[in-house]
């Protein structure tokens, strides 16, 4: 299959920054006296919505007060956010689509203007036809933006791919009804993403050979 159309996920996919998920996490987990979690449990554990991995954890509350606790990780977050590198080869990679006429895009469930400055900092803009987050700090309505996109862009659903690293990313794909292939260098680990029944690879040397980008 050619795909011409090639939606990024961003955190875990492109960046690899699972692990400094799981240093602000453990940083709050502190400061509500709840026991402190590892990188193994979070790509095991850690889901959509958000909420429900932080009940996992011990947290207890209620709308508003869930609102506290996350603008709490945000504010670290944002001190934090440039610490994690691209994954190794991503900048050949995303040269090596766009040499290829590829239309690639960002999509994201982070918020729109932390994704700007994310994109921006990591100077990776210039390889994208455009970068979609959504209006809130809760990860919430990634699939809505997702249709938007390919509305916008009047995209060929049978010719796109969507490429992230969490099942919620295979969810977004169905909702779309375009291709999908899931990457375990990220959020979710190997185990979890082969029970979608997904294409699942573990590098990006592994996406290379589905995608092709040096012979098409």
């Amino acid at each position: 299959m050619v795909f011409k159309n090639i939606i990024w996920d961003w955190n875990g996919t492109i960046i690899d920054d699972a692990w400094v998920f799981v240093d602000i996490m453990n940083n709050v987990l502190q400061k509500n006296e709840l026991p402190p979690t590892t990188l193994e449990h979070y790509r095991q554990n850690f889901c959509f919505p958000i909420q429900d991995y932080w009940r996992g954890l011990g947290f207890k509350f209620t709308s508003e007060s869930f609102d506290n606790l996350n603008q709490s990780f945000i504010l670290e977050y944002q001190q934090k956010m440039f610490l994690p590198k691209p994954h190794k080869g991503l900048l050949l990679f995303l040269k090596n689509l766009k040499k290829n006429k590829k239309q690639q895009f960002i999509l994201s469930a982070s918020e729109q203007k932390l994704l700007n400055k994310s994109v921006e900092h990591y100077n990776l803009g210039g390889f994208f036809n455009g970068v979609y987050g959504v209006d809130n700090l809760n990860a919430l309505g990634k699939k809505e933006v997702g249709l938007a996109l390919c509305k916008k862009h009047n995209l060929k659903i049978k010719e796109t791919v969507l490429i992230g690293d969490t099942e919620y990313d295979k969810d977004m794909a169905e909702e779309i009804g375009c291709e999908v292939v899931l990457v375990s260098h990220g959020h979710i680990n190997h185990q979890r993403l082969l029970k979608t029944k997904k294409r699942v690879v573990s590098s990006l040397k592994g996406l290379q050979n589905i995608l092709n980008p040096f012979n098409q």
